[in-house]
């Protein structure tokens, strides 16, 4: 009988597996490794090793409430327009950023200004790293002096913000700095060499079609020139100012010709109807059909004929030089209308660096964040020291 209540007994691990799922608490407890975990806790501070918690938190203290210098920001806000978006856009709107905003153009301006081209300028105009090495402030916030130019600039992007607000189009710029006017002024000049790049960058394109229209409407002009060179040169040669009036001229002079040519041919043979050939009258009438029939030849060789000083020839010649006169005329004057389109395009293409709101003189310091930091160190220190504790108790349960 005995032996059959031992065998229905529950085991140890399935008595742990009920108190573990009836009373969590009290199976943490009662557990072995709490118990150490315990000891080794109040082991610890009678040993005094938390005071080093307390030495590195005072420490901490000590920094962040007395040595820590202060940082102060400047904070601007901008946005880039076109000038066609400009006009576009209503006053509300447009300052807003809403609707014509060049998402791109902003991050391009993000990015150049976390580049090393301006923290150069910086560096060059305002001795931005003199500043940042100045003796004023601590050990720990200031640059070193022997420093490169990698750690520089990762210095430099530490110390700036940049928040780009997808919707608006805004970027806002916040600059760390020991001085409030010298952070002011550094933001200043990074609004304006910003403004510098992205009209240089966004202008290029428009300014190299630019010059290239000029350059052939240059080329247009001089064409245009040497064609009514040689309108006049050829005018000069053949003493004409315009060929096809004198055609026409000569043309009406033929024309006056035969009409009285014929005119006298037709009293020739009335007076040969009633007189012989041998008179006085009818010689005379003969000589003067003669002279008109002579001089209608030469009027008629003028005008048309293979001498080359036959007006078909010569208005021929004009007319092929008018021609390409003409031609280089249109061709000028399409190359105005172009290059002042250029300068439109040119205009649209140029873009604007708005300023929202101007950078700000910070009255008090930013940085470094005291309680904030302080808290975090407490916190971190409590966490490592309870890992610590931890640590020790699982090697010492390991050990027993």
């Amino acid at each position: 009988m005995t032996q059959l209540i031992s065998t229905n007994k529950p085991s140890r691990f399935v008595r742990k597996l009920r108190k573990l799922s009836n009373e969590p608490k009290r199976f943490l407890i009662d557990s072995s490794g709490f118990r150490i975990a315990h000891r080794s806790w109040q082991r610890s501070l009678k040993l005094g090793s938390f005071l080093w918690v307390v030495v590195c938190f005072s420490i901490a203290a000590l920094y962040f409430g007395v040595i820590a210098s202060d940082r102060y920001v400047s904070r601007a806000e901008l946005i880039i327009k076109q000038a066609d978006q400009i006009k576009m856009l209503p006053d509300a709107l447009s300052m807003l950023g809403i609707g014509g905003s060049n998402h791109q153009d902003v991050l391009l301006v993000q990015d150049y200004m976390k580049s090393w081209d301006m923290l150069s300028k910086l560096d060059k105009e305002l001795g931005l790293k003199s500043h940042y090495q100045s003796d004023k402030a601590d050990y720990f916030s200031r640059l070193p002096q022997d420093v490169s130019r990698e750690d520089f600039l990762e210095y430099y992007r530490n110390h700036l913000t940049l928040r780009l607000d997808e919707l608006s189009g805004v970027l806002t710029v916040e600059l760390q700095a020991f001085d409030p006017e010298y952070g002011q002024r550094v933001v200043n000049l990074m609004l304006k060499e910003s403004e510098v790049f992205i009209n240089k960058l966004g202008h290029q394109v428009a300014l190299s079609q630019l010059e290239f229209v000029e350059k052939e409407v240059d080329r247009a002009y001089q064409r245009l020139q040497d064609e009514k060179s040689k309108v006049l040169a050829f005018q000069n040669s053949h003493q004409l100012i315009s060929p096809e009036s004198t055609s026409s001229a000569r043309l009406g002079v033929v024309s006056q010709i035969e009409g009285e040519l014929v005119r006298q041919q037709a009293e020739l043979k009335q007076l040969q109807s009633y007189m012989r050939d041998t008179a006085p009258g009818i010689i005379s009438v003969q000589a003067r059909i003669d002279a008109l029939s002579k001089q209608l030849k030469q009027e008629q060789a003028r005008l048309t004929g293979v001498d080359q000083d036959a007006m078909n020839e010569v208005t021929a010649g004009y007319l092929d030089v008018q021609t390409q006169a003409t031609f280089a005329a249109d061709l000028y004057k399409t190359g105005l209308i172009s290059l002042e389109q250029a300068r439109v395009e040119a205009y649209r293409k140029l873009k604007h660096l708005m300023v929202i709101s101007q950078p700000t003189l910070a009255e008090d310091a930013e940085f470094p964040r005291r309680l904030y930091n302080l808290a975090t160190v407490g916190v971190l220190l409590c966490l490592f020291y309870g890992l610590f504790v931890m640590g020790l108790a699982t090697l010492r349960e390991h050990q027993d």
